[in-house]
């Protein structure tokens, strides 16, 4: 058979779409023998993957040197330039990448559908010129600076927003290399059993019978979301959503935890996010080895103008329908954050949102900014907010916590309050994580963090909730 290997090691997520594969490579001296190589998307760049693994430079630079055909998505695309500029905020910040296609990348955040021009002819394009695909973006660093001749650009997308703003432009997103058989996509969703894309793909590798496609997606298709016996729009799912009083309080690390804990204690779990920044999801997908679905950006309204791809009932009716047990939905910035631009229709904030659905709440408080004090006094306020509004937390989080002999006083007494109300109280140490789903993200170390403070988190959620599945 056809052999077709996904890069599959830290950073990387060869479930997060539709890929055509039927090896994962994990270790040295597998390459060499593959008809294909695709390059996942994840976080390849920013997870350092060339310093931690000695062998895949060499062994990808040696695979395209003899013909070989390498696909990259997005992270994989990056992997696959010359560098790309990490520092989103500041002075320019290159991370090496292996050099292959004669391209750079620069910051340009996109988080959304898009429509790719397909606007040249190759051995990817065949027949399709002129035409128009639909997919999405969610990168950070999405400009390319092509550096040659040696790459030439075959897909154009359409981008409707960019960089938090609603402008539109065009950037350049399919690339091929003229000096060897490589194919880069910025774009995600191309690369399904249907896509033109894909049958000129494995047309070069002799991959054209129905069936022999369809087995290159057998790992895919046991990773989806698959409906479970006795699923339907009418059953209930469980909604839990994870608020803060601000953003920057570790929303997407706590949803992370909550997702895996509540998988391994026998839940069928999925997650969502208000808006549209749907980089908040990936930390949760590549924790659950699961592929991003459009009914995991949830619309909200933001005057003329939807931050989401999805309406909430379409989103409750899909998730009723597959049988998920719980819906963990991560809210957008604070709690408040838009709530005074109400609409009659839809919803312009969290609160909004968790006034208007039948949703647990989880609200979470960060002590980074104004320390522990600071932290308890908003906690406070926005439990009896939250009440006011008849959705007492379910669970309160302090995140960032530390140690101090008046600061722990402090928390015993807040703890006796929570108690007095029935609300579990969870205090989380500061842990060493650096990165964030908006910028420099190791999905690694998120994973990690994510395990370390999801056995502190489990007992509580499971409580409040009843009791584990497995039980």
């Amino acid at each position: 058979m056809i052999k077709i290997g996904v890069l599959s090691i830290r950073g990387a997520m060869p479930y997060y779409e539709e890929l055509p594969f039927n090896l994962r490579i994990n270790e040295p001296s597998i390459i060499k023998d593959l008809d294909m190589l695709i390059l996942p998307p994840g976080t390849l760049v920013e997870s350092q993957i060339l310093q931690r693994y000695n062998w895949i430079e060499k062994e990808i630079w040696e695979y395209a040197e003899r013909g070989g055909l390498t696909i990259g998505v997005c992270s994989g695309t990056q992997l696959l330039s010359r560098a790309v500029n990490l520092n989103v905020r500041g002075l320019p910040g290159y991370s090496k990448g292996l050099g292959i296609l004669d391209v750079i990348f620069e910051p340009l955040i996109v988080t959304g559908p898009v429509r790719v021009s397909i606007v040249n002819e190759s051995w990817v394009t065949r027949n399709i010129v002129n035409t128009e695909l639909k997919g999405w973006q969610a990168h950070t660093y999405g400009r390319m600076r092509i550096l040659s001749d040696n790459v030439q650009v075959v897909g154009v997308s359409q981008v409707p927003r960019h960089n938090y703003r609603n402008a539109e432009i065009n950037v350049p997103t399919l690339i091929i290399s003229r000096k060897y058989n490589v194919f880069g996509t910025m774009v995600h969703g191309l690369l399904g059993p249907r896509s033109p894309i894909t049958r000129n793909i494995l047309s070069e590798i002799g991959v054209y019978n129905e069936n022999e496609i369809s087995n290159y997606y057998r790992s895919y298709r046991e990773n989806e979301w698959m409906s479970r016996e006795g699923g339907n729009p009418g059953m209930s799912t469980r909604i839990i959503t994870v608020v803060s009083t601000m953003t920057g309080e570790g929303k997407t690390l706590i949803t992370s935890a909550l997702a895996l804990c509540l998988s391994r204690a026998g839940y069928y779990v999925g997650i969502a996010k208000l808006a549209g920044d749907i980089r908040d999801l990936h930390p949760s997908l590549y924790i659950l080895n699961r592929p991003f679905k459009p009914w995991m950006s949830i619309k909200l309204r933001w005057g003329s103008k939807s931050l989401g791809w999805i309406d909430w009932k379409e989103t409750l009716s899909t998730v009723r329908s597959i049988g998920l047990d719980i819906l963990i939905i991560e809210g957008v910035m604070g709690l408040l954050t838009g709530s005074s631009r109400r609409y009659k229709r839809g919803f312009s904030s969290t609160l909004d949102f968790i006034r208007q659905t039948n949703t647990d709440t989880v609200l979470i408080v960060s002590a980074n900014l104004d320390g522990i004090e600071g932290a308890l006094f908003r906690l406070r306020s926005y439990i009896n907010l939250l009440i006011r509004n008849g959705k007492k937390p379910i669970l309160t989080i302090l995140n960032n916590a530390y140690d101090g002999t008046h600061e722990n006083r402090k928390l015993r007494k807040f703890e006796r309050y929570a108690n007095r109300l029935s609300i579990p109280f969870v205090v989380v140490n500061s842990l060493a994580i650096s990165s964030k789903p908006e910028e420099l993200i190791d999905l690694e170390d998120y994973k990690d963090s994510a395990i370390n403070i999801s056995s502190i988190l489990c007992s509580a959620l499971i409580n409040a909730l009843g009791k584990s599945r497995l039980l």
